[in-house]
């Protein structure tokens, strides 16, 4: 891989990035699942990811690849989409890169030999609208910590935002889903955990 086709590379990393969280910085996506969107590697996602962190466009934000953009990663990728043909200090002209388009497409197979989509299919969002009903009605009996109770509230209105877009982002769901997932098996004796853990899974 040549300088240029690098930095095609992590330039559409940065802008699928952005589009996925809809420039919002307070989104966390997994690394691993947004280089296999764009059919990206490990090896290739990992000296991406290193580079735009040095570069302060991303940050990390948990341990297994959880990332975010940065307000100057927000700031490189709008400017360079209102001058198309005006180049960055980290990125060519967008005029002279090829962008992936990954919408409503197949992405390569992982290492467990299984093919995913990006597409959140209606009946993944009615499943999503029922676990969210579920969800719902535990929430207030779930934990006894008040950080456990508002990391859980604002994963679950994460997921009620994403299921009432038009375009819900696939990535933004996985990442909130394993987040409650994490809490919900953190409570000790809790009876109703394998029922919503099965729920939750099935949308992962």
């Amino acid at each position: 891989m040549d300088i240029k086709q690098k930095k095609e590379a992590r330039f559409n990393f940065l802008n699928k990035l952005y589009e996925i969280t809809n420039g919002d910085s307070s989104y966390m996506i997994n690394m691993w699942e947004l280089g296999n969107e764009l059919c990206l590697d490990r090896e290739l996602t990992s000296n991406i990811v290193d580079y735009l962190i040095g570069e302060s466009l991303i940050e990390e934000r948990a341990l297994g690849g959880g990332i975010s953009i940065t307000h100057e990663g927000i700031v490189e990728i709008e400017e360079l989409h209102d001058n198309p043909d005006v180049s960055s200090e980290h990125f060519p002209a967008i005029n002279m890169i090829h962008i992936e388009n990954m919408t409503n497409s197949a992405i390569q197979q992982g290492v467990s030999n299984t093919t995913q989509s990006v597409v959140f299919t209606d009946n993944n969002k009615n499943d999503l609208k029922i676990l969210i009903e579920e969800l719902s009605k535990i929430k207030d009996r779930l934990f006894s910590d008040i950080n456990q109770t508002e990391e859980f509230n604002a994963e679950l209105n994460t997921l009620q935002s994403q299921v009432q877009s038009p375009k819900p982002k696939k990535l933004i769901i996985s990442e909130s889903l394993k987040t409650i997932r994490n809490l919900i098996e953190g409570v000790a004796g809790n009876m109703i955990a394998p029922t919503i853990i099965e729920l939750i899974n099935r949308l992962i």
